[in-house]
């Protein structure tokens, strides 16, 4: 018998004593990896590697190898061995994705399903396909990511793989939720939950109950939504799972503000934000500081509101930087126009605004908007008090009710590539400046939760559709107007 076949087996025998003994199986792996590569057989070690990563990463543990896999990336001849190199540049991808790392998530991903297709291997490229997905998701191409995830289910076929019919069902399931098909997501969150507990993927099953509760909540059902959260909780609790235990504590703190409950939603987002530090997820970082600085502001605090928002703003320019492609050749889901864009926001990001006096702001209000228009090359930014204000215009009850109830039901922003559709059209139309505009994105802005004004981003000259980017820009300098009238 030769030793790859020796490795092979055993291999085969260690991934069956795993799922009862988790951590002997990982101690023999490491074993077996240091010793096929002293003998340099690269491939095997590779092997030996993935199955580690496989087992790390349902604990949530998945950081601790990324030395290692860029280690075996560059001891291994991809041409020679394209399915080993295919896992590892699957799992590199998932821990960059993980960071918020995205254009190297999909250089690896994408990497990683040419070399399957090479093989072939239906496995390697339909997790490939399901990373890909992952990041139209990550820019809000939701349709776009389910077809990519549909690639990888005709990949798969009818193979009875539970880990990935779990992962893909649930990925699926997000894509129809975040478009707000929740018919059809919960469908795919079932159909995850049972491949998981077929398969005895409890990671996968905690996702799954974490899903459904924010299905669950959508419905405005918080008795099923606070019983799969908990379960969802338990067990990436119980299995040191921290990313899906900080995605777990997001969806617990809207069920603490559905009850009511400020200071449980604060307890829940600080211990989400406190898992996401841990295992250095920008994304999840970002999003608990801006939800506490929400909520800080809510309850008074605005010096711990402030810090938190700064937080928030720095992490998501670093996001922003890390997803334009820096490096010629490579695919890319994004525009590199857009790069000069990015910089230019993070400066403005990083200044810090002195404000001691009303003609302060009000400087500030107009530098912020001057500076909006030209880094986003747009015809018109127009900030809106609501109510009173000084040298800007006011929106204001009775004659603009419609509009700001409108706005304030939804509480996010509206991206209208035609303003001749827009549902208060007829309210609006008597604004003089909101005359000449094609398409404008219009933003609220909250201080200590009451709503305090309003931005529009204006296009005059075209319509204009709004990207995924567009969005994410203007999200991001109406955090720093709001910054601008919290100081």
């Amino acid at each position: 018998m030769t030793k790859e076949v020796v490795i092979t087996e055993t291999l085969r025998r260690l991934s069956r004593v795993a799922q009862r003994h988790p951590n002997s199986a990982l101690l023999r792996l490491a074993a077996l990896e240091e010793s096929a590569r002293a003998a340099g057989q690269f491939a095997a070690a590779a092997d030996a590697l993935y199955a580690r990563f496989y087992l790390l990463e349902h604990r949530g543990r998945a950081l601790e190898l990324q030395a290692s896999l860029a280690k075996a990336q560059s001891e291994l001849d991809a041409d020679t061995q394209p399915l080993q190199a295919s896992r590892l540049h699957e799992a590199a991808g998932r821990i960059a994705y993980q960071q918020g790392e995205y254009f190297e998530a999909t250089e690896h991903w994408s990497q990683a399903a040419e070399l399957a297709a090479q093989v072939p291997d239906a496995r390697a490229g339909a997790a490939a396909r399901i990373g890909l997905g992952q990041i139209h998701y990550a820019f809000g191409a939701w349709a776009r990511g389910r077809e990519v995830h549909g690639e990888a289910a005709q990949l798969l076929g009818a193979a009875d793989d539970s880990y990935l019919a779990a992962k893909l069902a649930l990925n699926i399931g997000v894509g129809h939720f975040e478009t707000e098909q929740l018919d059809d997501a919960e469908r795919h969150f079932s159909h995850g939950l049972a491949a998981a507990r077929r398969g005895l993927h409890r990671e996968y099953e905690a996702e799954a109950h974490w899903q459904l509760a924010r299905a669950a909540l959508a419905r405005g059902r918080l008795d099923w939504a606070t019983v799969d959260c908990r379960l969802a909780l338990s067990i990436a609790a119980k299995l040191g799972h921290s990313w899906l235990e900080a995605a777990a504590s997001r969806t617990w703190t809207d069920i603490a503000l559905a009850r009511g409950d400020q200071q449980g939603a604060i307890r829940s987002t600080e211990h989400g934000l406190l898992l996401a530090k841990r295992i250095h997820s920008r994304p999840q970082q970002a999003q608990a500081h801006l939800l506490l600085a929400k909520l800080l502001e809510r309850s008074g605090d605005k010096d711990a509101a402030l810090a938190h928002l700064w937080q928030h703003l720095s992490l998501q320019a670093e996001i922003e930087r890390l997803s334009s492609p820096a490096r010629p050749g490579l695919p890319s889901f994004f525009d590199p126009s857009t790069q000069a864009a990015e910089a230019q926001l993070l400066s403005l990001s990083n200044r810090r605004w002195k404000i001691a006096t009303l003609s302060d702001r009000l400087a500030a209000l107009q530098q912020l908007s001057a500076e909006a228009q030209q880094i986003l090359q747009l015809d018109r930014v127009q900030f809106w008090w609501v109510g009173e204000g000084p040298n800007f215009p006011a929106l204001g009850r009775p004659a603009q009710a419609q509009y700001l109830d409108w706005l304030s039901d939804l509480g996010k922003p509206q991206a209208l590539t035609t303003v001749s559709n827009h549902p208060c059209r007829a309210e609006l139309s008597a604004l003089e400046q909101a005359a000449g505009t094609l398409s404008r994105i219009e933003l609220p802005l909250y201080v200590k939760g009451q709503l305090r004004g309003v931005l529009w981003l204006s296009h005059c000259r075209q319509k204009h559709a709004w990207t995924r980017r567009d969005q994410m820009h203007a999200s991001h300098l109406a955090r720093l107007f709001e910054l601008v009238l919290m100081n």
